[in-house]
């Protein structure tokens, strides 16, 4: 084993010291101090508050582009409104500027205002000061560009259909008693809002409650009977797929499905289990994997189609592959036809303990590879027979990361100190082939692939790893006092991608259920779509790309929305330095060099970093600083 040498790591710090940290090349000076800043995904825009006022700024020219003003936000709010108890607590506990994902659009809450900008005109799209309700809850709809606006208004709770274009609510319902605040925040820990264009209608839950909307008139056409946590339309139209939790601690979970027509359930009875894993819908029939139970479902009556359950008792997943799917009970797992016969003559174990997190599971060619917490190795698809007569053990109280070569088809896996490849085509567990030094193993949260090695990479550190195993570089930094930091979301983007994103990781962790569709032959569709749902697919997803959809020119923003999505090149570091400077430190992957330094001057700093031209926009007091790419 090849290990890092003395003259490597002097030639390393001498590197690191050789750029001196530097002071900003442009400045936008305010009247007052900067409250907020954020950048808008698609536009590029950054956007931020000072005093009574709101500006857009150019990222590329560094200019002013658009400034609203009180004339701009209008009056103050109806008297009843501020009178609300509840009122002051929305605004106090609301972001000032939040950018809405997939859209022009930001939001911001302004002298007791909800307002929405287009950022890329500055236009104050909708305000509520001329209403007599306030918004409690703002849901975008990218398919229709529309937005779902949650009001209360003397003690009622309605929702409104907000048109982008002009402005004007294209209708408010009202649908039911306003509750407090507290109730609205409590909820939403377990619940997330969603609402769905379907043809003519609306599906919208919130806070627990489902609704079924006429999009054209607002009529209310049904509410659900109970409270759900998600719901998945059936490509018959005829369907709903409900999950419902019995209670906020509860640790079980019903399963049924409603009448799209009525709302109600058509099955006798729910579906009652710890956890439903997976969906699938067959057209006439829904393939339910849950903690203590796998079959298929008639879905007009309920009924079991297959005759017993695949061995279910907790199962935490399935994974389809083809018309086959493999399957992981405690920490065992299984693969059967869709008949639910057993392809496999026993059951693998893939780790020492069912609690133990699955970091990959799934199909490499005619193999299928596992990576748990406890083990690694290869079994055969037909078999089921291991291919390696030893796993690779990982000590599990140390992360195990894992990213995919796709040029040899392999796997590079870090654990305890030591990167293992991951080659289908050989006989037995491979010894590792570098053993690192990480300081701070604990917080790492990316591994990166690139032609010449492997990048760990986490809050203070980053070590580039050569293939033939020496350590090509390696930088660990002191952390300022203060966590809790705001973390924005450019950076992530342009610095160190991180697990689930970049390295091609599928973790137990997320829980997210999602429904998979299928014709009635089982091959996979891509979605549930009725044609008049498929145009407005298309559109937002040519808008998500920077094209001409919703008023968005694809010559301006295309090659931004690219690069925002693609650059891995550098991290960005919050450290201190050793004068005791809080810094922000850029540091390229390819070569472990410092190439920019920093010098912020709190210890919850307030930036951005655009990651299509690498500038960096920096809140000091009554100024933004803006430093230039370097």
């Amino acid at each position: 084993m090849k290990k890092i040498t003395f003259s490597i790591f002097l030639l390393l710090l001498v590197s690191v010291s050789a750029i001196s940290q530097r002071k900003y090349d442009e400045i936008i000076t305010t009247e007052n101090n900067v409250q907020d800043m954020v950048q808008n995904e698609i536009t590029g825009i950054v956007v931020f508050k000072e005093g009574g006022t709101v500006k857009g700024l150019d990222p590329e020219t560094k200019k002013i582009v658009w400034t609203l003003t009180k004339e701009d936000f209008g009056t103050t709010s109806a008297a009843d409104i501020l009178s609300d108890p509840d009122f002051g607590k929305l605004f106090k506990e609301k972001s000032a500027l939040t950018s809405v994902p997939g859209s022009p659009y930001v939001e911001a809450y302004i002298n007791n205002k909800y307002i929405i900008i287009n950022t890329d005109s500055g236009k104050v799209v909708y305000n509520s000061s001329k209403e007599s309700f306030w918004v409690t809850q703002s849901d975008f709809i990218p398919e229709t560009n529309e937005y779902l606006l949650t009001l209360k208004k003397d003690g009622d709770m309605a929702i409104a259909l907000l048109d982008m274009q002009t402005g004007e609510l294209k209708w408010n319902t009202t649908v039911d008693k306003a509750k407090s605040l507290f109730s609205f925040s409590f909820k939403e820990s377990v619940n997330t809002n969603v609402a769905t264009v379907h043809g003519s209608v609306i599906y919208y839950l919130l806070y627990g409650k489902l609704y079924s909307f006429d999009r054209a008139s607002g009529k209310l056409n049904w509410k659900g009977e109970e409270d759900y946590s998600k719901f998945f339309l059936t490509q018959n139209d005829k369907n709903i797929v409900v999950v419902n939790n019995t209670g906020t601690f509860s640790t079980k979970q019903y399963l049924n499905v409603l009448n799209t027509e009525t709302g109600k359930s058509i099955w006798k009875e729910s579906i009652k289990t710890k956890r439903v894993v997976y969906l699938e819908d067959w057209g006439t029939k829904i393939l339910v994997a849950h903690y203590s139970g796998f079959n298929f479902y008639d879905l007009n009556t309920g009924e079991k189609i297959w005759k017993k359950d695949a061995r279910g008792d907790g199962l935490k997943r399935v994974i389809p592959i083809d018309q086959d799917f493999l399957y992981v009970a405690e920490n065992e797992m299984m693969l059967i036809n869709k008949d639910g016969e057993k392809l496999w003559k026993k059951f693998i174990e893939i780790s020492d303990d069912k609690e133990d997190p699955i970091y990959y599971l799934g199909k490499v060619g005619e193999k299928v590879m596992y990576l748990t917490g406890t083990y690694g190795n290869m079994v055969d698809y037909k078999t089921g027979v291991k291919l390696w007569k030893r796993n690779i053990s990982f000590d599990k109280e140390r992360p195990v990361l894992p990213t995919y070569d796709e040029a040899t088809n392999s796997y590079l896996v870090y654990n305890d100190e030591k990167l293992y490849k991951f080659d289908p085509s050989i006989s037995d567990k491979p010894e590792p082939f570098a053993k690192v030094n990480i300081k701070k193993e604990k917080e790492l949260n990316s591994i990166e692939l690139f032609p010449w090695g492997v990048v760990l990479a986490g809050p203070v550190e980053v070590m580039g790893v050569n293939m033939d195993g020496t350590v090509k570089y390696h930088l660990t930094y002191s952390q300022p006092g203060e966590t809790g930091r705001r973390l924005m979301k450019s950076a992530a983007i342009a610095g160190s991608i991180g697990l689930g994103i970049g390295s091609g990781v599928s973790s137990l962790k997320s829980g997210e259920i999602t429904m998979t569709y299928r014709d009635s032959n089982g091959n996979m569709r891509s979605d549930v779509l009725i044609e008049g749902d498929r145009n407005n697919k298309n559109q937002a997803k040519a808008y998500a790309a920077g094209s001409a959809a919703l008023g968005i020119v694809a010559a301006k923003f295309n090659s931004r929305f690219n690069a925002m999505k693609q650059n891995r090149d550098f991290s960005y570091i919050f450290a201190k330095a050793e004068t005791g400077e809080k810094i922000l430190v850029k540091v390229s992957k390819a070569d472990g060099l410092e190439v920019d330094k920093i010098i912020f001057n709190n210890n919850k700093p307030i930036y951005e970093v655009d990651p299509a031209t690498q500038n960096i926009f920096y809140v000091s007091d009554k100024s933004i600083q803006i430093f230039n790419k370097k």
